[in-house]
């Protein structure tokens, strides 16, 4: 998951607005990027981990997100789909569109202003649910299939529909900003991926620092600065996200949630539980069960 900037022809967008395609493969790439166009992902099949800027959440299938331009990015797949035994496969819908020549053609047009603060919005990365989530969703598989004007009619539509509606959630922290650069790329690889292999167990500065190649103090100023949060909170970020995915999962007492999360204190996992999500897990898992 190396934060590497991605040119317009990683997305093949060089003259046209948006360009939609379909993807399935035997998982997700794992390279945590960014690049100019901004993106609309429905997670058609897959699971894993997903890094939207400062944000960092479990993902199933049926997800819809919007990445602004510039947004680092990156939905990493479980472990098991790396294996092969399974068969699993990683499918998705993306349309990339070019914030620059969607508002250079839609400015003789009129005012714009909105679109563009909503665009900048965006770089926080948005969560759609609801009814507009199923309708944005039919719009991008319409587009799969029809010729250039009703396509385009279709995304005008689409645009219009993510711009309006207020069901959605942002995912990156309100000050969230973008501080990767070219040289972090091999090292926060590495440390992205030691983390999500070890963390549901303790992972000592010491270990990850040497991860990293540099040492515990240093290490913790560069963890910061780039993911704008201490480690052991992107850690705890982790863990508390794995115990939501297995309330959902599984019927299991507060303790062994606990364990399994990498906890071997109950104590220490409520408060953090709480911390995170604002409430404790009794009353995280009564809230779920009241929306199913």
């Amino acid at each position: 998951m190396k934060p590497f900037f991605a040119t317009p022809g990683d997305t093949t967008l060089k003259e046209n607005v948006f360009q939609i395609k379909e993807i399935s493969q035997p998982y997700f790439s794992t390279e945590f990027h960014f690049h100019e166009e901004c993106q609309l992902v429905y997670v058609v099949e897959s699971a894993g981990r997903r890094i939207i800027g400062d944000s960092v959440e479990y993902f199933e299938s049926g997800e819809l997100i919007f990445v602004g331009s510039g947004t680092p990015h990156v939905w990493h797949n479980e472990q098991r789909y790396f294996t092969g035994e399974d068969q699993l496969v990683a499918r998705s819908l993306a349309l990339y569109i070019s914030p620059h020549l969607l508002t250079a053609h839609l400015s003789p047009f009129g005012d714009i202003s909105a679109l563009r603060s909503w665009l900048k919005m965006a770089q926080r990365g948005i969560q759609f649910h609801g009814k507009v989530k199923n309708d944005i969703v039919a719009l991008m598989k319409a587009m799969l299939v029809q010729q250039r004007m009703e396509q385009i009619i279709s995304f005008i539509t689409l645009l219009q529909q993510m711009t309006a509606t207020k069901t959605f959630r942002l995912l990156a922290g309100n000050n969230y900003v973008n501080l990767y650069s070219d040289k972090d790329q091999s090292r926060m690889n590495d440390v992205f991926k030691h983390i999500f292999q070890n963390f549901r167990r303790d992972i000592p500065l010491s270990e990850i620092a040497g991860v990293a190649g540099i040492n515990v103090h240093s290490f913790c100023r560069f963890f910061k600065s780039r993911t704008q949060k201490p480690f052991t909170h992107f850690v705890n970020e982790l863990r508390i996200g794995y115990a939501c995915k297995l309330m959902q999962e599984k019927h299991l007492p507060v303790e062994e949630l606990s364990r399994r999360a990498g906890y071997n204190n109950t104590t220490h996992f409520n408060r953090f539980f709480k911390k995170i999500k604002g409430k404790t897990p009794r009353e995280y898992k009564k809230d779920m069960l009241l929306l199913h």
